[in-house]
């Protein structure tokens, strides 16, 4: 089962360190993964919509309405989970102001990515994670710009691969109106005109 202890160690095995046991373990390791783990973590999961990171809520209207002048009639708490925003199911302007959602609509049902449990990663996922965070750790850990531009690479790769395989969680979207094919085929010509007298 997948780890945040797991997801360390494997990235501090691939730039050649040792292995920790906690975060507050004593030593140089411990203390960068502690520094750096959640700020990388969650920016990997702002990247992309990924299936299994979504969580759909319906908000808590605030009884403080926001000021006139913001043109906004309700405001709402955001989730202290979320990551970021995905979409609203009533489609509306909308701007965040703080931890705080402005918005004309009466009541929201808002998609979101949050900070999802290790432990439910997907294996294309955690290898990413892993990639990134040996990038990361590289030059902190072995003053080598190398294993940090090797690692990024791999985790560039990565990445791209766990998109693809998410994407495919969800249907294509067939294309509705296609403009330039309705007019080729209904017979109606272009007009160009070259100048000349």
């Amino acid at each position: 089962m997948t780890s945040k202890i797991n997801l360390i160690n494997n990235a501090l095995r691939l730039i050649g360190d040792n292995e920790i046991q906690s975060l507050s373990d004593q030593g140089f390791g411990p203390q960068l993964a502690d520094a750096l783990y959640d700020d990388t973590y969650k920016a990997l999961l702002a990247e992309h919509p990924w299936s299994f990171a979504f969580k759909e809520q319906w908000l808590s209207q605030l009884s403080q309405a926001p000021d006139k002048e913001t043109g906004y009639n309700y405001a709402y708490q955001i989730p202290v989970d979320m990551i970021r925003i995905w979409q609203l199911f009533e489609h509306a302007d909308y701007t965040i102001v703080g931890d705080k959602l402005y918005s004309n609509l009466n009541k929201i049902l808002m998609r979101y990515i949050y900070k999802v449990a290790e432990s439910q990663l997907p294996p294309h996922f955690a290898k990413a994670m892993e990639y990134k965070l040996a990038a990361e750790f590289a030059v902190p850990v072995t003053d080598n710009d190398n294993y940090a531009a090797l690692y990024e690479q791999k985790y560039l790769m990565q990445v791209a691969k766990a998109m693809a395989i998410d994407s495919q969680n969800k249907p294509q979207v067939a294309i509705v109106d296609a403009p330039f094919v309705d007019v080729r085929n209904s017979g109606v010509g272009f007009y160009s005109y070259t100048g000349g007298s």
